[in-house]
């Protein structure tokens, strides 16, 4: 069995080779983002980057989305497999940097580091077949690339789910990059990482008139504002004080005159919990306001869920090997382990339904770039972070086969 510290070594050796052509992808990734649901080049892209290596690829439905493997040996054939999870989708977000890899498709943007994730996908993927191909790993490794459509619609991780992206396999790895956390340094937690996301939809429909005569009217617009206050206040009142809830509304529709009441208003929020009681609880209470300002202002309301992802829950064996690989491959102070939930939410969460999983939070912020906000139009990282999650991937996986790990 090789020593450890020899194939750490190795996997150093190749990602110091390989790390421009990391920067290469990702660069162009970021410069050809695609939206949710429209991910058909930057899924060939991918598809030809892992053909390159070798590696048997799988497109999955309508194009968007796909799936490689690396099997060592013909042992594993049908033996334990992990996957390493990457996502693929832009915003539609217009890129403000004046960098020469900034988006050149107008209004549509990387700005969550999507390109960064499946760039290390890719990243670790390779340094694992270069091993393999040299003779170099210590022992066998099975491993599937899933790179996914969609994840900011919160429907892809079903999406690659129903193509049997995670057919055969028996863990799954992810990350996220972190601009609050130093280049270098990896946030980890086990149990619940992200919250639970639910998007609601309220339609209200009333009855419009003039502007002057608001008495022969059942005013949507008037609904709608008591709902929203009606719904943070009694939310507010209901949730166990020791469980988070978040409520937030982003978006209202109604009316196009000054001077004339529509007869419909609609609006949009999310919800976000930690626990299923809680987040009971809180759809109950909207259920209730919706019952009581449908009496009070004569219009009917109608509620319905959306878009939504359940928590994100760490499997703890998982979390220690990735703690192994951050420490392996950058030193014992490089994790920093994370307090408190995140309130943002994660389809990555639907594959922890079938198969247990952990998520890390890689940072990205150096000196001169990578300190803006996820989401916003001058997010940026510091390409360093590249070469450093490929490495702790590549780590991982080789410690999940480790023999000891796997009797």
């Amino acid at each position: 069995m090789m020593p450890e510290q020899n194939w750490i070594s190795i996997i150093c050796a190749h990602a110091a080779k390989l790390s421009s052509s990391w920067v290469a992808m990702r660069r162009h990734l970021h410069q050809y983002p695609e939206l949710s649901n429209r991910e058909f080049q930057t899924t060939e892209y991918l598809v030809t980057a892992f053909e390159r290596l070798g590696l048997p690829t799988h497109v999955s439905g309508e194009g968007r989305g796909m799936t490689a493997d690396l099997v060592s040996s013909t042992e594993l054939a049908n033996g334990p497999c992990i996957a390493i999870r990457g996502d693929i989708d832009a915003l539609p977000i217009h890129d403000s940097k004046l960098v020469d890899y900034r988006s050149r498709c107008d209004g549509v943007m990387h700005a969550c580091g999507h390109d960064v994730h499946a760039t290390i996908v890719f990243g670790a993927m390779q340094i694992l077949a270069s091993m393999d191909v040299a003779g170099e790993l210590p022992w066998p490794v099975s491993v599937r690339a899933i790179l996914q459509p969609a994840e900011e619609l919160a429907v892809g991780a079903k999406h690659m789910i129903h193509h049997h992206a995670i057919r055969g396999v028996n863990a799954i790895l992810a990350l996220h990059v972190d601009p609050t956390r130093l280049v270098g340094c990896v946030g980890l937690r086990k149990g619940t990482l992200a919250a639970a996301c639910d998007t609601i939809h309220l339609q209200i429909n009333g009855k419009g008139g003039h502007g002057a005569r608001p008495q022969m009217t059942n005013d949507p617009i008037d609904a709608a504002t008591h709902w929203v206050q009606s719904a943070f206040r009694r939310i507010a009142r209901t949730a166990d004080p020791h469980e988070t809830v978040v409520f937030s509304v982003g978006k209202i529709e109604a009316g196009h005159s000054a001077n004339v009441i529509p007869d419909n208003a609609s609006l949009a929020g999310s919800l976000r919990s930690l626990d299923l009681e809680s987040r009971r609880v809180a759809l109950e209470t909207l259920e209730d306001v919706c019952e009581s300002i449908q009496r009070e202002s004569g219009c009917k309301l109608e509620m319905r869920l959306g878009a939504s992802a359940p928590a994100v829950v760490n499997d703890d064996n998982l979390v220690d090997l990735m703690v192994a690989g951050v420490e392996q491959i950058l030193s014992t102070g490089a994790v920093e382990w994370i307090e408190q939930p995140s309130m943002g939410s994660e389809d990555f969460s639907y594959y922890l339904e079938h198969v247990p999983g952990a998520m890390l939070r890689l940072g990205v912020r150096g000196d001169q770039v990578g300190n803006a906000p996820l989401h916003t139009a001058a997010f940026d990282v510091d390409e360093r972070a590249l070469a450093i999650g490929s490495q702790v991937f590549a780590a991982t996986v080789i410690n999940y086969f480790e023999p000891a790990n796997q009797g």
